[in-house]
């Protein structure tokens, strides 16, 4: 009787660790996930317990302005973050000669 109690006492430790390893994330470490197309249910779970306000990928205190603007030329649609852009790299710089 007393295996099954300590067997039962180390499961559930071991539960209680395993679970709370999304505490030392940031909030834009799970604003991140959040920003991909299908985010695990676990990163959602935590988001809403923290209560994080997320968009493009960070934590913002509001959501900005999202009006769509219409011009003689079409819709304009707001810049991206620079910061959530990758810096563009020229792949010919391999000794290539031309």
């Amino acid at each position: 009787m007393i295996k099954i109690y300590v067997i039962f006492l180390g499961l559930s430790l071991t539960l209680v660790t395993q679970a709370s390893y999304l505490d030392e994330w940031s909030n834009d470490n799970l604003c991140g996930w959040m920003n991909s197309a299908s985010s695990p249910q676990h990163i959602q779970d935590e988001v809403r317990k923290r209560k994080i306000l997320c968009f493009g990928g960070k934590e913002v205190e509001s959501i900005p302005d999202l009006t769509t603007q219409y011009t003689k030329n079409g819709t304009v649609f707001p810049s991206p973050d620079p910061s959530l852009l990758p810096e563009a790299t020229n792949d010919n710089d391999e000794g290539y000669s031309y």
